[in-house]
């Protein structure tokens, strides 16, 4: 009786309970059907067929035990990885999060300044006309005492 392993996309997310070994002799039916894990000595030439499970011969417990221990390093793996891209999602949602509100503050910013500026460039506009109506009284004071006070000169 042959049992399969299916992995669910919910599964992957949270951490899996390390499951069980099985029993060797409840997976003795099925172990023809696994691939050898051993790196070949030569690669096949391009007109060779591949070679197949049963032409390898029969797979040992220790290699359906290599196997399944792949399987779990592989798992442990994608979920390692799963948790860092969390991780650095959190950070960068947070990272985002900090930059919009510095964003806003600085044009609060800006707005507070550029209002300050205008206010200024008032106050010198009104100093500016202020400072063309004293020049323009002077002028007229020192134009009357000219026409209206004779010099003296002494000799």
């Amino acid at each position: 009786m042959e049992q399969a392993l299916r992995i669910q996309p919910e599964d992957m997310m949270a951490p899996a309970p390390v499951p069980e070994r099985p029993k060797l002799e409840a997976v003795s039916e099925g172990v023809e059907k696994v691939l050898r894990f051993a790196p070949a000595a030569k690669s096949p030439e391009p007109d060779q067929a591949p070679v197949s499970a049963k032409a390898m011969g029969p797979v040992t417990a220790r290699e359906f035990a290599t196997a399944i221990d792949f399987v779990h390093e592989a798992a442990q793996a994608i979920r390692a990885a799963e948790d860092r891209t969390r991780e650095a999602e959190a950070r960068t949602q947070n990272l985002a999060q900090r930059a919009a509100e510095e964003l806003k503050n600085a044009e609060l910013r800006i707005q507070a300044l550029e209002a300050r500026v205008r206010a200024a460039e008032g106050r010198a506009q009104e100093a500016e006309n202020r400072a063309k109506e004293a020049d323009a009284w002077l002028r007229q004071i020192f134009t009357t005492i000219a026409e209206e006070l004779p010099v003296r000169r002494t000799a």
